[in-house]
């Protein structure tokens, strides 16, 4: 008796417990993985014609290395711009030292280029995509993550 009693137990405990894990295992193979909301590596959820805007800078040294693209819907976009600002700190606001732009006819546009900073400095990218679909465009901007050389 006491065996069937402890038969019973682990049965019923075995089926709440695959009833329990069933949903959870359903979901996760449904799952969608979740938005970046973060501005400095991609563009707003609300952006009608920018699919993808993105601006990084990265320092070696007293190298930085400015990587920022855009990008529209492939087939529908008809022109891309991305432009490039390197930036420095200066008090409470910030300089330009540099600009870099790239114009396609196409659904994309990227710079990629590197810049020597002075040491002690912190910079950032601030880059100003835009997208064209025929007569219609937006902007969005996109600030790197600040580095300090």
């Amino acid at each position: 008796m006491q065996n069937q009693m402890k038969k019973a137990v682990a049965t019923v405990c075995m089926g709440a417990a695959v009833l329990t894990l069933t949903p959870a295992v359903s979901m996760a193979e449904t799952a969608v993985e979740p938005f970046n909301y973060q501005s400095q590596n991609t563009a707003s959820p609300y952006m009608l014609y920018i699919q993808k805007a993105t601006s990084v800078l990265t320092v070696s040294g007293t190298t930085a290395t400015v990587d920022c693209s855009t990008m529209g819907s492939l087939g529908k976009a008809s022109k891309a711009k991305i432009v490039a600002e390197l930036q420095y700190k200066n008090g409470s606001s910030w300089t330009t030292v540099k600009t870099w732009t790239d114009t396609q006819n196409s659904y994309r546009a990227s710079v990629y280029e590197d810049y020597s900073v002075t040491k002690g400095k912190t910079y950032r990218v601030k880059a100003t995509a835009t997208v064209w679909e025929g007569s219609q465009s937006e902007t969005q901007y996109v600030y790197s993550s600040e580095k300090t050389v």
